[in-house]
């Protein structure tokens, strides 16, 4: 009895490692969704860890709300790695059989890829992309469909809304794969995937409109094709055209220009002296730049370069 009861905890304990491998090297997970995801009792994932940890791995347990256990990525054994043919090959297979689902062995099949193609998947955005306006507060029941959006994001789990659009009579239930949340001019909304649409939709987190948001039991695979600023461009969530915009930043300001938190969406370091970011106000962009002395230049969009330029000319005419 005692050895079946060993091979048990073994058993929970390499389920335990696996789940942590997949859904938590960037953000943690917490107690309670161990337990429920292993069927065991909350107590039990303290000594999990302590099993884990003897045997070489690095655990951080972290505290707070949106605390929980975090794998240490670089503890992780080395796995072969797929090449980009295998990787586009497995994908496409995914697709096709997405739209069979006769298929024999469905659920299977997709729980399967979704395994293996969490090696090759781009990270997922588990934050709230801040667009305009990023200092208003959540209220208690914004804060708390944000929180199970998060959550389903990270475990890439589906989500069931009751959700009334403006052209709707009454709420609809709506299945949804969540992707990101963003925040607009003092609103937060969420973009996903509709089941029913089949398309990516955005819905507005508002009593008006929102009724109700669970989280289910089931699983999606990441598109990895999918760009959040496509879908907000597309359904006019930003009014101004979005554009995305690579600098040339001299080294001597890169932390100043790194500190400032308004260039826009998604900034990032390409190269040592080139960022990229959506652009969401190309005049308060041109302020900016123009503060740095010359030591920030636009590289693309070759007309925001052009416009640029022109403006300083003009406004050097105008300083003579």
């Amino acid at each position: 009895m005692l050895g079946g009861m060993d091979l048990n905890r073994t058993a929970l304990t390499i389920r335990m490692l696996m789940i942590l491998k997949a859904r938590a090297t960037h953000e943690p997970i917490s107690t309670e969704k161990l337990a429920a995801l292993l069927e065991t009792n909350p107590r039990n994932i303290r000594e999990f860890r302590k099993e884990l940890e003897t045997a070489g791995f690095t655990i951080e347990h972290k505290k707070g709300p949106y605390g929980g256990y975090l794998l240490e990525k670089s503890a992780l054994f080395p796995v072969p790695k797929l090449t980009r043919a295998e990787s586009t090959a497995l994908k496409e297979a995914s697709a096709f059989i997405h739209q069979h689902k006769e298929f024999t062995h469905y659920e299977d099949f997709h729980r399967a890829m979704d395994k293996i193609l969490d090696e090759v998947r781009e990270p997922d955005n588990q934050g709230i992309a801040y667009i305009e306006s990023p200092f208003s507060a959540f209220d208690q029941q914004v804060e708390q469909w944000i929180e199970q959006v998060r959550e389903a994001i990270q475990l890439h789990l589906c989500i069931q809304i009751q959700y009334q659009g403006s052209k709707d009579l009454k709420p609809q239930t709506i299945l949804v794969d969540p992707y990101d949340i963003v925040h607009y001019r003092n609103a937060y909304y969420l973009v996903g995937f509709s089941h029913s649409r089949k398309d990516y939709r955005i819905y507005r987190f508002s009593s008006q409109r929102l009724f109700d948001l669970q989280i289910t039991s089931t699983s999606f695979l990441w598109d990895t094709s999918y760009q959040l600023h496509q879908i907000i461009s597309r359904f006019g969530l930003i009014r101004s055209d979005v554009q995305k915009v690579l600098v040339w930043v001299d080294p001597s300001v890169q932390p100043r220009f790194e500190e400032y938190g308004a260039w826009g969406h998604d900034l990032t370091k390409v190269e040592d002296q080139k960022y990229s970011f959506l652009c969401v106000d190309r005049y308060e962009l041109y302020r900016q730049i123009f503060s740095f002395d010359g030591l920030v230049k636009i590289l693309e969009p070759q007309t925001f370069s052009q416009e640029f330029k022109e403006k300083i000319n003009q406004w050097k005419e105008f300083g003579e």
